[in-house]
């Protein structure tokens, strides 16, 4: 079976939720790195690792040969996890820190507030003026353009706040969200957000908003615009 045709099939064993927006995402776009257990498709886990980036998500409970894989991978920084499914991470994991995570929805996404500022969808031209911000943020948004919309909010020509769409299924989208701290609380986020979402609803896709409980912000905000908590995972960040 070639990588495609394994990533399509475990794609579609996976049901289309929002816990599962990034380990789908991955494997619809064919943006994932595999490693699975010793019997594949329907063995005792896998993980979906981003290719280009630092993020993975793991489908299910380890194993030996699996858990070996993931820590000898070279770029992987975060494995997020069912928080059902974190206990029998925890001791291969150790000296990971864990986090907790809570995802939400909006109940009627169409209805939320437009933006405020001005706003717009970033394109490849952009990526000049992208190299202007901070080193980590600008990686971060020059990779996200290469694989889907990027909202920005500008003030005086100068983009402030940006809103991507980290990963994508059919139903949903992850919503990534980043202002430069010194601009922040000022309604551009929101701007930035509220644009991306009206884009992608007309792609019939609808947000998902998570947020770690230790970041207060996010977590009032997407209150704030009426985002409900439906699921919780588990973060694991190397040391």
């Amino acid at each position: 079976m070639t990588l495609d045709a394994r990533m399509e099939e475990l794609a579609a064993a996976l049901p289309d939720l929002p816990r599962w927006v990034g380990a789908r995402g991955l494997l619809l776009a064919r943006r994932g790195e595999l490693l699975l257990g010793p019997e594949g498709t329907r063995g005792a886990g896998y993980v979906v690792v981003e290719r280009d980036g630092p993020e993975a998500f793991a489908v299910h409970r380890p194993v030996a040969s699996l858990v070996a894989e993931l820590l000898a991978h070279p770029a992987l920084q975060s494995l997020f996890v069912p928080l059902e499914n974190a206990e029998p991470w925890r001791a291969p994991l150790a000296g990971w820190r864990e986090e907790s995570a809570v995802l939400h929805i909006h109940p009627a996404p169409a209805e939320l507030p437009g933006p405020t500022q001005a706003t717009r969808l970033l394109t490849l031209a952009d990526v000049e003026d992208l190299a202007r911000l901070p080193a980590e943020l600008a990686r971060e948004l020059t990779r996200a353009l290469g694989h889907g919309p990027v909202a920005a909010a500008f003030e005086a020509g100068r983009a402030l706040s940006f809103c991507h769409a980290a990963y994508r299924t059919e139903s949903w989208f992850d919503l990534s969200i980043d202002t430069l701290e010194e601009h922040r609380r000022r309604g551009l986020a929101s701007s930035a957000a509220s644009f991306l979402i009206q884009h992608m609803l007309r792609e019939h896709r609808r947000p998902v908003w998570g947020a770690l409980d230790a970041d207060a912000p996010s977590l009032a905000m997407a209150k704030k615009y009426g985002f409900r908590a439906i699921d919780r995972l588990s973060v694991f960040r190397r040391p």
